[in-house]
């Protein structure tokens, strides 16, 4: 019996992978890279599914929550943001004040246009005082995607301004970031599966 080296067999195990691989690689839309490492594909858009229940994303620095449920003017939301130390959580018009290391901060989910398939509008997220402090702006896009299982929040713009010293340094967000519906119904933060 003839045997193949292992060398030998090597490029017909890279060309079946390629074979099995390439679709699911050539069907992401999008790769974003940050500082050399890819981090998020983006879905493409569907009209499956609906905004109603909640959705969760995680990360290593950062868990989020959207609650949304159905208005009369469109989809409502309302968010929760736990990240080093901080917990952020809106009410349904998207406002929140909180105290991180002591430090006063308020957070603003502004929506512009909601329709049953596209959310876009703005955060606005203010830590410190007026002596000294930080502010980020970030303008925004959601849709659903992955047979309406998956919300995609892409980042449009993102700006940052400090002042009076204050010497926070703040990474670039993910332009992309990507839920999973965790559940139809409003669950509870304890009921995450963070």
């Amino acid at each position: 019996m003839f045997r193949v080296p292992f060398s030998g067999r090597l490029p017909l195990v890279l060309a079946v992978l390629t074979a099995l691989f390439l679709p699911t690689l050539s069907g992401a839309q999008e790769h974003i890279t940050m500082f050399g490492r890819t981090s998020v594909a983006s879905a493409e858009r569907t009209d499956a599914g609906d905004w109603d229940g909640t959705w969760v994303y995680v990360s290593k620095r950062r868990r989020i929550a959207l609650w949304i449920r159905s208005g009369d003017g469109g989809p409502e939301l309302k968010l929760r943001m736990s990240e080093k130390g901080t917990d952020i959580l809106t009410d349904w018009e998207g406002h929140a004040e909180y105290v991180s290391r002591n430090r006063p901060g308020k957070f603003s989910l502004q929506v512009d246009q909601r329709d049953k398939d596209t959310i876009s509008g703005r955060w606005i997220w203010r830590i410190g005082t007026d002596a000294a402090g930080r502010q980020e702006t970030a303008d925004f896009t959601m849709h659903r995607a992955g047979r309406g299982r998956r919300l995609v929040m892409r980042v449009e713009t993102w700006s940052t301004e400090n002042w009076g010293g204050f010497d926070e340094k703040y990474g670039l967000p993910l332009q992309v970031w990507s839920f999973q519906k965790a559940s139809r119904r409003m669950a509870l933060w304890g009921e995450l599966p963070f």
